[in-house]
């Protein structure tokens, strides 16, 4: 089974912290899901953006395979 986390952050240092710590657990970024999306906030006309990028935590691999690459 697989872990999938998406975060969506509108601030780039805040997640940038969360994607580092989320791989320092084991997820991967799958870099094909990351995203800039421009918004503008309609009272202020300012620009903001959100990042977005998807991870997932692999599964283990099966006990079997490994025994089975090991030299003997």
């Amino acid at each position: 089974m697989n872990d999938t986390i998406l975060i969506r952050e509108w601030d780039a240092d805040l997640f940038h912290r969360r994607v580092l710590d989320l791989e320092a657990q084991g997820y991967q970024a799958c870099l094909e899901s990351y995203q800039v999306v421009p918004e503008m906030n309609p009272a202020t006309g300012e620009i903001i953006h959100l990042h977005v990028v998807e991870l997932r935590k692999p599964a283990p691999e099966n006990p079997s395979t490994i025994d089975s690459r090991l030299p003997e």
